[in-house]
């Protein structure tokens, strides 16, 4: 329902879509943003690949710490890989990597890029669902729900 030039966030759902609007969360199809299926391909790869760490990280198992310092790691290779292809997708709509993070903004998370310590900007503040918003990172591309 959200405007067509509205903003994307690549994140996981535990669905097959991990495209978001930045406005109201709601999943974004990639048709209706026009991907290619060579891109659409590079998005389903990445989701697979992040959900393996997302998994790990839930599990609250053995690999619980390591999982969450992969997932926060701006130089992680889920990482990396994830700000490479909202690169690619920016080509089509602004989209930003949603950060992982195991603290509130209210509990003290940083207000401040984790890849480039530039301050985060806010958007949609009071749009989002339960009334939070975004920071995010224009130079970086990270997103953080508040």
């Amino acid at each position: 329902v959200c405007d067509s030039a509205t903003s994307i966030v690549l994140q996981p759902h535990f669905s097959p879509n991990p495209l978001s609007c930045a406005r109201c969360n709601l999943e974004v199809p990639p048709e209706r943003i026009g991907l290619d299926a060579a891109i659409v391909e590079s998005v389903a790869t990445w989701r697979r690949f992040h959900e393996a760490f997302y998994v790990l990280w839930l599990d609250s198992g053995e690999f619980e710490d390591w999982a969450a310092d992969q997932l926060s790691d701006p130089v992680s290779p889920v990482n990396r890989r994830g700000l490479a292809l909202a690169r690619q997708l920016s080509k089509w709509r602004r989209c930003y990597l949603w950060w992982f993070q195991i603290e509130d903004i209210e509990e003290g998370t940083s207000t401040v890029c984790p890849g480039c310590a530039l301050p985060l900007e806010p958007r949609f503040t009071g749009e989002r669902p339960q009334g939070g918003g975004l920071l995010d990172c224009e130079t970086c591309l990270l997103a953080i729900a508040v």
